[in-house]
């Protein structure tokens, strides 16, 4: 396979969602998500790498480092690239006996690829986003996910709507609530994360059944919004694991 002056431009242009749309196409950056890519079931459009990296990958495409940095969004590339596929939108839909994760109006792709990754870690399957956050095949997600993002890939949907759909118990974190240490969540729990600056917004306040917070002793403003997802979520498993 050949390496295009018209490969190079459709791929360059992938940083931007509007692109990523048109073609189809993403990118994964780096050795570590590149393997993951190859490990899932997403199929591969092109494998790329420079000289020092070509003997990693088998039938990956020899390109230059200054195309590599054309392609790159990091300040320096890897020198290992994937294109991906986009999977096909098959309206997939959340299973209501198992917990799921709710995130709103998300802005910074870094957070929401760690949180994808604290979810397939302790083994979440269902994550939902509203429609304005930030895309989870955005290039910094994918990296910030370190891949988790191709097996656990968030639907973005009306979630005002899906919330007041649910017959779960729905979960709210704010900064003043109930301890998450000092109650038990239901079997299965809804749980919504509000935007990084904002919160929860008040049209989602007023369906959730029980606010939580996440005790603390020091003087910080506030935890991380991926920071606050990792405690909570990390709560939930310990108690699923006990019942």
């Amino acid at each position: 396979m050949q390496f295009t002056r018209s490969d190079l431009k459709i791929y360059s242009s992938l940083n931007r969602k509007s692109k990523r749309e048109q073609y189809g196409l993403f990118i994964a950056e780096g050795i570590k998500a590149c393997k993951e890519l190859i490990d899932s079931e997403i199929p591969i459009k092109a494998l790329l790498s420079t000289e020092e990296n070509n003997h990693l990958f088998k039938n990956s495409i020899l390109i230059s480092g200054k195309d590599a940095q054309r392609i790159s969004n990091q300040k320096n590339h890897s020198g290992v690239i994937a294109i991906g596929e986009l999977p096909k939108k098959n309206n997939p839909t959340v299973d209501p006996k198992k917990d799921v994760i709710v995130l709103e109006n998300i802005n910074d792709p870094g957070n929401l690829g760690t949180i994808l990754r604290t979810l397939d870690w302790f083994g979440f399957s269902q994550v939902v986003c509203s429609k304005n956050s930030v895309d989870s095949f955005n290039p910094k997600t994918i990296m910030a996910s370190m891949g988790s993002v191709f097996r656990l890939q968030p639907i973005y949907t009306d979630i005002s709507t899906f919330v007041k759909q649910t017959d779960s118990e729905i979960y709210g974190t704010f900064m003043e609530g109930k301890s998450i240490y000092d109650i038990k969540f239901n079997q299965p729990s809804t749980i919504i994360f509000g935007n990084e600056s904002n919160g929860i917004s008040s049209d989602l306040q007023s369906v959730v059944n029980t606010k939580i917070a996440i005790p603390g002793k020091g003087t910080a403003e506030s935890l991380n919004l991926s920071n606050s997802c990792s405690i909570v979520v990390s709560e939930l498993f310990r108690q699923r694991l006990t019942n």
